[in-house]
């Protein structure tokens, strides 16, 4: 039996297909270039290109046709995960998807209206096309749910918290991936005092104790935190007013600036792809890279004194993996913790393998 892992972004549609008792990947792909040039990638190899106006619910159905000609037809399926990137204050475990969960989910889009229209949507179409699988929602958020209370707070009146304006953080199922994942490449135990940088497009850190979060870069939003490829990270919150007066910027104004036009992108000029101005030799490129790691060292600081100490630091992400210069930049500001080379691991990321090891559980205990 199998299990297929989907996870959704604002153009693509990448999946695993994981063996449900030894948890191997035995195929991963995505229909990558919805909306502009869709083509079907499957272990890294382009197979085949699609009409320019294939909308995400004709993407899907071509995804699940491709699984039935491979013979993972729905009689081999233990059943479908599904990255949710918010589950708000109630979801905090992974959930079999009723019609009546899918409602609840729904009523959550406000809380990251960049992201979770294209998972719910996605859900949604997948629970038509295969309404006999289990799908099970699993979370971005969930992860940070062991948080205390005074890392969730935001300095506003206890009624804004009561409505939901709180720090959420983000990233989680890759976060618990790199708490599985870490002791089995180290050969060691899982490190009391973890601090993990999830560098990617987006990006985000997480003070790891005892297996558990107890504190993260990112927020009520995604847009907090660590300086991202296309977003700003931590700004300060006058600016936005001082945008809205002067500028004459609204929301969707300010929302384009600090999703679309910032980051990386709007502080070289150039490019949001950290290979590109690692590679260039103009001035606003390297200034990008350095304000990139600047910042990141900073927040690891703040993390580092919510766990009061670090004793190893692991990178995960396209960034994190990929990119020696960055690892070694954000640990050059870091050489007063005299951390040991030993003690600084990369962890390949894996959303998708925690995603099939929910559904595994999920699944098998709604059975007995």
């Amino acid at each position: 039996m199998f299990i297929i892992a989907l996870n959704v972004g604002s153009s693509s549609l990448k999946f695993a297909v994981i063996n449900a008792d030894s948890l191997v990947v035995v195929a991963r792909g995505q229909m990558a270039g919805i909306g502009t040039e869709p083509k079907l990638i499957i272990n890294g190899v382009s197979l085949q290109t699609y009409a320019r106006d294939t909308t995400f619910k004709e993407a899907q159905a071509l995804l699940w046709q491709w699984l039935d000609d491979s013979g993972f037809t729905a009689d081999r399926l233990l059943g479908i995960g599904h990255r949710i990137v918010h589950g708000g204050t109630k979801f905090i475990t992974p959930t079999i998807v009723t019609d009546k969960v899918q409602d609840e989910l729904d009523a959550l889009r406000a809380l990251a209206p960049l992201h979770l229209p294209f998972g719910l949507g996605a859900m949604k179409v997948t629970r038509r096309l295969r309404p006999h699988l289990p799908s099970v929602a699993c979370f971005d958020t969930a992860f940070h749910a062991t948080q205390p209370d005074v890392a969730t707070r935001l300095p506003l009146p206890h009624e804004y918290h009561d409505n939901g304006y709180r720090r959420y953080g983000f990233h989680g199922l890759n976060y618990e991936h790199v708490v599985r994942a870490l002791p089995e490449i180290s050969g060691r135990a899982l490190p009391q005092r973890l601090l993990v940088a999830h560098l990617g497009s987006g990006a985000s850190m997480c003070a790891i104790v005892d297996g558990k979060s107890i504190a993260t870069s990112m927020g009520f939003s995604t847009a907090d935190g660590l300086v991202m490829s296309t977003r700003t990270g931590s700004i300060d919150p006058g600016v936005l007013i001082a945008l809205m007066r002067d500028k004459n910027m609204g929301p969707s104004d300010l929302e384009d600036l600090l999703y679309r036009r910032s980051g990386l992108l709007g502080l070289s000029g150039l490019s949001s792809d950290m290979q590109v101005l690692l590679a260039s030799d103009l001035p606003n490129a390297k200034m990008a890279v350095d304000y990139y790691c600047y910042a990141a060292a900073r927040f690891a600081g703040s993390l580092i004194v919510a766990m009061q100490g670090v004793d190893a630091v692991a990178f995960t992400g396209g960034v994190g993996e990929n990119a020696v210069a960055i690892r070694q930049k954000i640990m050059a500001h870091l050489t007063w913790l005299k951390i040991p080379l030993s003690q600084v691991f990369l962890v390949p990321a894996d959303e998708e393998l925690s995603i099939a090891r929910h559904v595994v559980n999920a699944v098998r205990s709604h059975q007995r």
